[in-house]
């Protein structure tokens, strides 16, 4: 039974983004690596703050199959047909076991109302944009902006310049929701989520179901890959009952692949 996991962001870390898709040379490099690592049983988990409409064709693209986290912590799939829980991680919807963490999106956007009149200043979500508004925004094409804009658990909303985040995050807490605050230089959304979502809550959780696959001596090996070290520092000290790895990612694809390998030499 496999007992090594790989946990791993997206933008930046597995792959670029050009306007239009993932960039395909970065997709040739891992495809190989990825059939590899599905012969070698070892599970992919991405995580991510994008959706699944827009996680779901890199996916099949890279044929992968395991478990992945969308919108910032918020939603949990593992397909139907790969699924490598007993029980199931969720309720079965479609072709996906879904574990939900967050809110559903009528409510992240409702919130996001009540927010802004709370806070005395607009906040203007996803929701609020046109396909063509976003893809000005984003950089993204059409179809991406389409894609963007199938939220189902949270809502990006533009970060604004003239609030203390301090007080938006606060006042959001207070609401029963929580405000993943992110970089100026990182993107211009910052995005609200339900109370109870999170990176940490749903890596927790992705992580104890494996361990449960495990016989009594074994022990978990994980590798955490990211771009900002603060991300997924704690891990290793926070679930002591696996052996965590991680390596922060500068150029992605490339060193990815270089950290992957040198984890499992």
């Amino acid at each position: 039974m496999a007992n090594r996991v790989i946990v791993t962001a997206l933008d930046g870390v597995l792959l670029n983004f050009t306007a239009n898709s993932a960039a395909t040379a970065d997709c040739a490099l891992l495809k190989p690596v990825m059939a590899s690592l599905k012969a070698q049983r070892v599970a992919v988990i991405v995580f991510t703050g994008r959706d699944r409409a827009e996680l779901e064709p890199i996916r099949q693209q890279l044929e992968m199959v395991d478990p992945f986290i969308t919108e910032s912590g918020s939603g949990i799939f593992t397909p139907v047909n790969h699924n490598p829980f007993e029980p199931a991680l969720g309720e079965k919807i479609g072709e996906y076991y879904l574990q939900t963490l967050g809110c559903p999106y009528v409510q992240a956007r409702a919130g996001l109302r009540v927010l802004a009149n709370l806070i005395s200043h607009p906040l203007k979500g996803f929701g609020d944009f046109t396909v063509e508004q976003l893809e000005r925004l984003t950089g993204r094409s059409a179809a991406y902006a389409h894609q963007a804009k199938a939220r189902e658990f949270s809502e990006p909303f533009m970060t604004p310049q003239s609030v203390d985040l301090a007080v938006l995050a606060q006042t959001a807490e207070e609401m029963g929701f929580k405000v993943v605050l992110r970089a100026a230089e990182e993107s211009r959304f910052s995005e609200l989520i339900g109370a109870k979502a999170g990176l940490r809550e749903a890596i927790t959780e992705v992580i104890a179901a494996y361990e449960k696959r495990l016989k009594p001596a074994e022990k978990l090996q994980v590798l955490g890959l990211c771009d900002r070290p603060e991300e997924l520092a704690d891990f290793a000290t926070s679930m002591p009952s696996t052996h965590w790895t991680n390596v922060t990612i500068h150029t992605a694809t490339v060193d990815w692949i270089a950290a992957v390998e040198a984890w499992l030499a």
